[in-house]
Formats: structure tokens, C-alpha cells, sequence
């Protein structure tokens, strides 16, 4: 069976059940938000995916898709925008780790059965993808998601390439979107 996920504009997959768990959706996310008020609930990225390559060994991504973003001359709505992006991955990242080391009730159940034969030594990629942007527009999000990012990326060792902003084209040359 394969998933797709519709968001952001964009039509992600198809992707095999086994390798993608859409995190926003879950039982683990959805009872850890139960009877939160909208501003008081955990926010997570839409979906963790086991992103395989013949040519390399495979990697985690946690997938964030946006179809629009702020500007960098604009900084209140910019850093705000970067905060959120940097709350979702972050608590995507430390949700996944969590339901693979058990530690909800529902994990045992819900987490995708390529997530469970993991290792979790396996690369890392915290990836937003904004659909509609300019190349040349990338680049400030890129450097202010990484500094933001950064004391994660440390804490967990993820390594330097860990973080990647993007459009719709290079999600389609990874094969995240058809």
C-alpha cells in the first residue's frame, strides 16, 4: 500500500505505509493535544518520512509544508514564522524518538513498521518545503531555520547538512512530491 499527503498545494508521494507516518494525524499527537486550546497544544511538522535511495544507506526526514513564508526584512512575522517551523520540527523529532523507544501507549500500534526495524543512527533531515518560492529566496530561511535549529541539531548530533529548506522542484528531485 502507499500514502499520499495532500498540503501546503502540494501532493506528497506516494510513499510507502510501512516508510511514512503522518505525524499531524496520529493517535500519539491527537491524545497528547486532547483538550489543549488551539495556542496551548503541541504542533508537529505533517509527516516523518523513510526516505530510501539505492545509492545511500537510508534517512529520516520530518517533512514541513508551507506555501507561503514571510520575508526576512519583515523581522516580527519572519522570526515568528522561523520559531513555529523550528517548534514543529523539534517537537516532531522528540514525538518520533519517543513513540519508537515506546513511550506512548499507542506506539506499539501506530508507528509504521519501516520506523520500528530503525536503528535511528541513520541521517537526519529537518526539511520545509515552501511551495511557490524563488530559488533566490531560500537562502534566509535556510541560515535562520539553521540557527534555530542548531542546539538541536548539536544535542542530537545530526550533522551539518541536517536542516534543508526547499521549493517544490527539489521536493519533486528527491521524490517527495510526483
Amino acid at each position: 500500500m502507499t500514502i499520499t499527503i495532500e498540503e501546503s498545494g502540494l501532493t506528497f508521494g506516494p510513499f510507502a505505509e510501512d516508510d511514512c507516518f503522518e505525524l499531524e494525524q496520529s493517535a500519539i499527537y491527537l491524545r497528547i493535544n486532547r483538550g489543549s486550546k488551539k495556542d496551548e497544544g503541541i504542533k508537529v511538522c505533517e509527516f516523518a518520512l523513510i526516505q530510501r535511495r539505492q545509492d545511500r544507506d537510508p534517512a529520516i526526514w520530518l517533512v514541513e509544508a508551507k506555501s507561503s513564508s514571510p520575508r526576512p526584512g519583515n523581522p516580527v512575522n519572519f522570526d515568528k514564522f522561523i520559531e513555529e517551523i523550528r517548534q514543529k520540527l523539534t517537537n516532531a523529532l522528540q514525538m518520533l524518538v519517543a513513540a519508537y523507544l515506546d513511550r506512548h501507549p499507542e506506539a506499539k500500534e501506530e508507528l509504521p513498521a519501516g520506523f520500528r526495524l530503525l536503528s535511528l543512527r541513520e541521517d537526519w533531515r529537518l526539511v520545509l518545503i515552501i511551495n511557490g518560492h524563488k530559488d533566490a529566496w531560500l537562502p534566509p530561511l535556510q541560515d535562520a531555520l539553521q540557527t534555530a535549529l542548531r542546539p538541536l541539531v548539536k544535542t542530537f548530533g545530526l550533522g551539518d547538512n541536517a536542516v534543508v529548506v526547499i521549493n517544490e522542484h527539489s521536493a519533486r528531485r528527491y521524490g517527495l512530491i510526483a
